[in-house]
């Protein structure tokens, strides 16, 4: 895995993810991660190769071009209560109930970086080309409270959620075309990996994306537009991408 995760990449620096909310300085136990979680941000940066980030926002409300947080917008409902109807259902339909039994407690993600990215200098989370926005390929991390619920996502639902996030964003219609949807595990811990594309008038853009979900929800995004072919590039960091305990 190591020497896959390098192809591509060059010197590319890795990008650490802090788990820890900014305002306790502490990690959260699972029980702890509440939904007001989501709107703590944190972001230091060491000297040298390594990048520290906190936890980000999702996009909503940020000005990048394309959206590219989550599709997996959050269900408004008292969180013990939604995590009960979610095992439930996670139990009638014979799914992964290990998100459920035994979560363990993360401190962060991390994930290395392609040569040519760098952080965003407008929106947290965000990693951008050199030569952004003429290359308009980014990366986008976001960390959210624990959502046993994201553990029933199908092909389906996410197709659906993410044409409705469009639809509120461009006003318009837009046909997300899902090109694979995997349920994988990273680091013992049940996620998904999902290659889809769609257009926005005469772009095309394609994405991939990685959701972890352990005791918090960590999202990282890959996009590129059909002028730029990076998902060489993508596949390599993805290959980095590890939970920190």
């Amino acid at each position: 895995m190591c020497t896959a995760a390098l192809v591509g990449c060059g010197g590319g620096e890795a990008v650490h993810t802090s788990a820890e909310p900014a305002e306790t300085e502490t990690v959260l136990p699972a029980d702890d991660a509440a939904a007001d979680e989501e709107t703590e941000t944190e972001a230091s940066t060491a000297e040298g190769e390594e990048t520290e980030e906190g936890e980000t926002p999702d996009s909503e409300g940020s000005a990048e071009p394309f959206p590219e947080a989550s599709f997996m917008a959050p269900v408004e409902m008292d969180e013990n209560l939604k995590n009960q109807l979610a095992e439930e259902m996670l139990e009638e339909n014979e799914m992964d109930t290990s998100v459920v039994e035994s979560a363990p407690v993360t401190k962060g993600c991390s994930f290395t970086l392609p040569e040519a990215f760098a952080e965003s200098e407008d929106i947290e989370g965000m990693y951008v080309t050199r030569r952004y926005p003429i290359d308009a390929s980014t990366i986008y991390y976001v960390a959210l409270g624990r959502d046993v619920a994201l553990q029933l996502m199908t092909e389906e639902t996410f197709k659906t959620q993410a044409e409705e996030n469009f639809r509120k964003e461009y006003g318009e219609e837009i046909e997300v075309i899902i090109d694979s949807f995997e349920s994988i595990r990273i680091d013992g811990c049940p996620a998904f990996r999902i290659l889809c594309h769609y257009q926005v008038g005469d772009t095309q853009i394609s994405q991939l994306e990685y959701a972890i979900n352990a005791d918090k929800s960590y999202v990282i995004t890959y996009s590129q537009t059909s002028d730029y072919d990076r998902m060489e590039e993508y596949e390599a960091s993805a290959e980095t991408i590890h939970l920190e305990f």
